[in-house]
């Protein structure tokens, strides 16, 4: 993890649910009493060699943050290509 982030993030938690194809994650910003939590429902598409996972919706419990991220969606398709050095790892976690 970045050291900045190291710094500014407590209390990390992380699941997959390779079956749903979803993750829960949550953590305790710097300053902040109560964690923000993270639903993600994500894809794993496999094209020939290259394997990509495509973030569908990701859903927060506090509304401000749940908006801005619901508009950052709606700019860009999260999609992310795995580097093939490490997909067959990613894809024994969340497949």
């Amino acid at each position: 993890m970045d050291e900045q982030l190291k710094k500014n993030l407590n209390n990390v938690s992380f699941s997959v649910n390779a079956e749903k194809q979803t993750m829960d994650i949550s953590f305790l910003p710097h300053g902040e009493e109560k964690p923000i939590s993270f639903h993600v429902n994500y894809k794993l598409v496999e094209t020939g060699d290259e394997t990509e996972i495509i973030v569908q919706n990701i859903a927060s419990d506090r509304l401000w943050v749940d908006e801005i991220v619901k508009i950052w969606l709606e700019k860009s398709n999260f999609q992310y290509k795995i580097p093939q050095n490490i997909a067959r790892i990613v894809k024994m976690f969340l497949k």
